[in-house]
Parts: C-alpha cells; sequence; structure tokens
C-alpha cells in the first residue's frame, strides 16, 4: 500500500537541528542514524503496522524542555529540546520523562523538593501539549517565549505516592556497587588501564554479577581513549561530594540498564528510544546495544587490543567455565551485595549511603 506522508517545509530545519544534536539512540536493526529523523518512517509503522514509539527523556534534555519556559533567555538548547517535542508530536510519537524524574528527586525525602518536581512534570506535560506551529516557532527563534497550555490534569498525591514509594529502584544497588567498584579500581595506582578492566570484569564475575553497560563503561573508560567526564569522583572532594559524584553515575548505569530492560521485555508493537543530551551516555549505549545484536565484543577492537578483547570475550560468554561464582550460590543475597557497598564505599572515602 503506497501512503504518502508531508509536513511544512520549514519542519526541515527541525530535523535539521535534532539530526546535528545526535541525542537520539535507537536499537533498530539496519536502520541509519539519520532515518530516525524520518516522520514518515514513524506515521506509516504506526498507522498502517500498528507500532508505536515512545522517546525516553535523560535528566539533560528534560531540564531544557522545562527551562525553555523558565528561563527567561533561551538558550540553543531549550531551543532544540522544545523542537524534539514538536518532532514527536508530528511523528505521533510518545515522550516519557519517568526516568529523569526518578533521577531528579534522587531519593530525597524532602516534601518541598519532590513538590517542586512534581510541579515541573505538570509544567512538562502543559509544555508537551502546545501547539506545535507554537513550539516550531520557539524552536525556530521567531519567538523567545514559551506558553504552556493553561492546565494539565495530574494528581499530585498519587503522582508523589507513585515515585516516592520504592527505597530503591529495582537493580539500583547492584549498578551502584558496580560503580562504586569502578571507582576503587580507578584510584589503584600500581595498575595498568588494561589490568583495571580486566580486574573489573574478573570481580563481577567472582564476587558479585555481570552487567552489559558496567563492562562497557569500564571498557571505555580504562582504554586508551576515555571519554572526558566518564569519572565523576575526585579523591580530592568530601564524602558527601564523592556520594553524589558517584549516584551520579549511578543514575547513567541504571537509565543504560533500564533502556535494555524496555528492549528485551518490551510488549510487541512498542519500540523505544533513548534521548539524551550526554555524549558519555550515548556511547555507553551504543556500544552496548552493538554487542546485544551481535553477541559478541568486537565493537570494543576500536578502543582496546584484540587480545584483551578476546579474553574478555571468553571469560563473559561462558563465565562458570573460568571461575567459581558468588552469584547463585548459597552465599548470594542482598545483605551480600550490602555488605560490598560498605566495603567499597570505606575504601573509596565515600559517605555511606545507607543501603
Amino acid at each position: 500500500m503506497d501512503v504518502i506522508y508531508t509536513y511544512p517545509s520549514y519542519f526541515d530545519n527541525i530535523i535539521e537541528s535534532l539530526s546535528e544534536r545526535d541525542w537520539l539512540v535507537h536499537n533498530f536493526e539496519n536502520v541509519a542514524d539519520s532515518e530516525i529523523y524520518n516522520v514518515a518512517n514513524y506515521l506509516y509503522n504506526k498507522q498502517v503496522k500498528g507500532i508505536t514509539y515512545t522517546i525516553y527523556l535523560d535528566l539533560n534534555i528534560y531540564q531544557f524542555i522545562l527551562n525553555a519556559f523558565k528561563k527567561s533567555k533561551p538558550k540553543q538548547e531549550f531551543r532544540d529540546a522544545i523542537a524534539l517535542v514538536a518532532f514527536c508530536q508530528l511523528a505521533e510519537v510518545e515522550i516519557d520523562p519517568t526516568y529523569a524524574v526518578y533521577e531528579k528527586i534522587n531519593y530525597r525525602n524532602d516534601v518541598q523538593v519532590i513538590d517542586e518536581i512534581i510541579s515541573d512534570l505538570g509544567l512538562f506535560h502543559r509544555i508537551n501539549n502546545i501547539s506545535n506551529s507554537s513550539m516550531v516557532e520557539f524552536a525556530l527563534g521567531d519567538v523567545d517565549t514559551v506558553v504552556p497550555t493553561a492546565s494539565y490534569a495530574i494528581n499530585s498525591n498519587v503522582t508523589k505516592k507513585n515515585l516516592t514509594k520504592y527505597r530503591r529502584l529495582r537493580e539500583w544497588d547492584s549498578l551502584y556497587l558496580i560503580v562504586v567498584y569502578v571507582i576503587y579500581i580507578s584510584q589503584l595506582p600500581k595498575l595498568s588501564k588494561l589490568d583495571k578492566l580486566t580486574k573489573v570484569v574478573e570481580w563481577m564475575i567472582v564476587e558479585f554479577r555481570l552487567s552489559l553497560v558496567g563492562i562497557t563503561f569500564a571498557a571505555i573508560y580504562f582504554s586508551d581513549q576515555p571519554m572526558k567526564r566518564m569519572m565523576k569522583y575526585k579523591v580530592s572532594d568530601d564524602p558527601c561530594s564523592k556520594q553524589r559524584s558517584a549516584f551520579n553515575m549511578t543514575w547513567d548505569l541504571y537509565n543504560l540498564n533500564r533502556y535494555f530492560r524496555m528492549w528485551t521485555e518490551r510488549v510487541p508493537a512498542q519500540e523505544g528510544i533513548f534521548a539524551s543530551g550526554d555524549k558519555v551516555f550515548n556511547a555507553v549505549l551504543r556500544k552496548s546495544i552493538k554487542v546485544q545484536q551481535s553477541s559478541c565484543l568486537d565493537c570494543f577492537n576500536d578502543v582496546l587490543p584484540q587480545d584483551i578483547v578476546k579474553y574478555l570475550e571468553k571469560i563473559t560468554f561462558q563465565p562458570s567455565e573460568h571461575f567459581n561464582r558468588v552469584y547463585d550460590s548459597p552465599d548470594w543475597s542482598p545483605s551480600y551485595r550490602d555488605e560490598l557497598i560498605r566495603k567499597y564505599e570505606s575504601l573509596t572515602g565515600i559517605k555511606h549511603s545507607g543501603i
């Protein structure tokens, strides 16, 4: 069936801006990155094939969207974030800010802070319901003001209860432990970078459990081509600042991990894309997707020696053949993980998280 979709010519400028930003990361096989900015693809797949799409926002882009209204002088990032919202409206793609909101709360129990965050969530939905033409005007720089819709029905009490009912989100503590261990290993003075990487992966196998996003982060960080600002922890910081840095890094791994959960556990005919303004996050996610799709670690050959890649592939694909593991043994339990967290928090000077 032949279907033709049209949109205003000025929308090409919107698409060009988003393409240059390179915020969107997807797991669609045999789909070029440029094709994810093709509005017609989304409309056709939804209307003809019944496939729906959701873009999950990271905290950076979520805040850019809010700041488009909150800040009197709009930065280009704010305009481009609104361009993303306009694109999603035109392409009939849903936007989900849930992970960004969880990160913003960051397990704080301050009532005033939580009320402000829920108010911001209402503002996001009000912005998300602005007319497409108004958003395009702001995105293209024709106007400097975003005017949200007058109201959006949100039950603050129910929302607050849903966002704060968990002491910890599922798998967050495990990813936090991996982050703290990477921090610990990174500070050891007598090991080479590649030895540190090998030690991290072997530790995951022997003392804890494997994590694709954890391995990918470590592989890039301990390579000869680490990205700037991958390591947020500083030895000179006070314990509270060190904890904030470790939490910040953990949220990145958590969002990366949730993307894979969404991918592997999704309902048929539902697809997801992640939108992040963090170059490190996007690089780790893209590498992890390649590993998932290829079932091998060859994509690390551009940053790691081939012998290291082969070794890591051997021990991670059949870990029980090479090591005795605590994972799934009688010793494996939440309390075991908590003991490891306390141990490595102490060794790195990170304020105890209370996990």
